[in-house]
């Protein structure tokens, strides 16, 4: 016996009545409220801290099967601003995706992650962070981005809060606005060809790091706020014009993102510009040179400055001067090859007057006392799982399987298995016997994979096994071998934390060497009686199965 067995909710508007010092929510949390998500928001100073509070609407925070509804709190003042943690609501999928980690990516170890399905109220995000000066002309931006399937946004919508400040002031504080800029310039030297930056390569690491105490330095005074950045990239006047185009173009890219990722420079502020080939240095450093050092300096100058087409001056310049060339492509042109950049920025100075009175704002006690949700389980790596055949498992047949994924994107795993009901009762006349060892190749189907969790959904398997078996019945039986190979489709559905159920079906053949005997003598013995080929081709197993997922503890993800 060889078989075995996935309104826009109407809205009805409050009035919001605030007592005392607490303040209306903007305006522009309305737009919002297409997502039904936010409740209230309020932020503002308090002694030495600033305090955010944001109520979530625990009616509308369910999600589809796939969607995740992220909010992320942000104070801005500027170039200046403070990321605060972030609020995931999941549906059922990306929530067990997180639950069995596997990189999830968008979820910091601070963050707070929800299921819908386990909503609990309080509802209370409540966070604190230091105050800082540059936050006195600061707003509470919260965004809310609704995400679905494949990581599609269908929904981004933001709230501005003004930040509350002091109330009580005699007299305003003078502020004084002055502008200024540096400049400075680097030789970052790139692979040949290339345009990624490497900070190891040669003196990249001291020409890096120049830019980075520039704007420290703009920045060690506090009332200092970056304006704007500029980045302008020369490349030398040798090799292809279009593709100097390109390097110069590139390169300047790649600088002034790895000046954006790490120097904390919002990317939006810098503005970037290239010169393919820096012909006006090359003309400079001729100018310059000595007899000595070129022999054909006025010759090399008239076509530097003739309306020739690049690629024609640089083919003259090596053809007919190779000497010159080879001392200019030693001694200038790696010069040429250079990143000017200049630093705007604004300082703010102010001047307390004298009698200026002070009266911090504070958010009321029973908010600050309110539990901010959290999720209720922590991640873990899945490494494989474990699996057991209900339906064999009541046909008194002990099996067990074990699947491991592969890849990254979750698209393949591998399965072994192995069942051995292996009884013999009434004095030798009956026998249940069964030894089969099996794997599988599974790919698993559908859209987005590396978004769902691991071994979970729809898949298509290939199976190949082999078994030996002894049924006997009433002193008449078949023995035998056999192998077996053929397609298997099936559903795995998630459960809870750890546990997942599996439906499965496969068809296929099998085929083997089978003998015919029957039991004589009180059936110590087995008369052979014939022998003949066993082959079957259709229906070959039938599955309901108990998955137990099994990993180790894993660290969050980062945003």
């Amino acid at each position: 016996m060889w078989l075995t067995t996935n309104k826009l909710l109407s809205t009805k508007w409050k009035a919001l009545f605030v007592c005392g010092m607490c303040f209306m929510v903007h305006l522009d949390i309305v737009k919002a409220q297409s997502f039904g998500a936010i409740d209230k928001v309020d932020a503002g100073r308090s002694g030495d801290s600033v305090a955010v509070y944001i109520r979530l609407n625990p009616e509308q925070l369910k999600q589809s099967e796939t969607g995740v509804l992220t909010i992320i709190p942000r104070l801005v003042a500027g170039n200046d601003s403070v990321l605060l943690p972030a609020i995931h609501v999941m549906g059922r999928q990306p929530y067990y995706r997180y639950i069995r980690h596997d990189g999830m990516g968008i979820v910091d170890s601070t963050d707070i992650v929800m299921w819908d399905k386990r909503r609990y109220r309080p509802f209370t995000y409540v966070q604190k962070t230091a105050y800082q000066p540059w936050m006195d002309n600061a707003v509470l931006l919260v965004t809310l981005t609704k995400t679905e399937g494949c990581g599609d946004i269908t929904d981004d919508s933001h709230i501005k809060r003004p930040l509350a400040h002091p109330q009580l002031v005699k007299a305003k504080p003078k502020i004084e606005t002055r502008t200024g800029s540096v400049m400075g310039s680097v030789k970052v030297i790139f692979p040949l060809n290339r345009t990624e930056i490497h900070p190891e390569l040669r003196n990249n690491r001291r020409e890096l790091d120049s830019i980075r105490q520039t704007i420290d330095d703009v920045r060690s005074d506090s009332a200092n706020v970056l304006d704007k950045m500029t980045i302008k990239g020369y490349a030398s006047p040798e090799g292809p014009y279009d593709n100097n185009v390109r390097l110069a173009r590139e390169r300047t890219d790649s600088l002034a993102d790895y000046v954006a990722r790490n120097y904390g420079v919002d990317r939006r502020i810098i503005s970037t510009d290239y010169e393919p080939e820096d012909w006006e240095g090359l003309k400079r450093f001729i100018r310059e040179a000595t007899d000595e050092q070129l022999e054909y300096r006025h010759a090399l100058l008239a076509i530097a400055e003739s309306q020739l087409p690049p690629d024609e001056k640089e083919k003259r310049i090596r053809t007919f001067y190779p000497k010159d060339f080879a001392y200019l492509l030693e001694n200038c042109l790696p010069l040429l090859r250079h990143s000017d950049y200049r630093i705007d920025y604004t300082t703010k100075r102010r001047y307390e007057r004298e009698g200026e009175v002070d009266t911090i704002w504070t958010l009321p006690k029973y908010r600050l006392s309110a539990e901010p949700v959290y999720t209720r389980n922590k991640p873990y790596d899945m490494l494989f799982a474990l699996k057991t055949n209900l339906l064999f498992d009541l046909a008194l047949a002990p099996n067990v399987e074990v699947e491991f994924p592969l890849g990254k994107k979750n698209r393949w795993s591998f399965m072994a298995e192995y069942w051995t009901p292996w009884y013999v009762w009434h004095h030798n006349s009956r026998a249940y016997e069964l030894q089969l060892w099996g794997v599988e190749l599974r790919k698993w189907l559908g859209e987005c994979r590396d978004r769902r969790p691991k071994l979970t959904g729809t898949f298509l398997g290939y199976y190949l096994a082999i078994a030996k078996y002894d049924f006997e019945w009433s002193s008449v039986g078949d023995q035998g071998e056999f192998i077996s190979g053929g397609i298997t489709f099936g559903h795995s559905w998630t459960i809870s934390r750890h546990w997942n159920l599996e439906a499965s079906i496969s068809a296929g053949a099998l085929w083997g060497p089978r003998r015919h005997y029957h039991g004589e003598f009180d059936d110590t013995h087995l008369i052979w009686k014939y022998n003949k080929k066993l082959f079957y081709a259709g229906p070959t197993k039938a599955k309901i199965s108990l998955v137990w997922m099994i990993g180790r503890k894993a660290k969050e993800g980062r945003r």
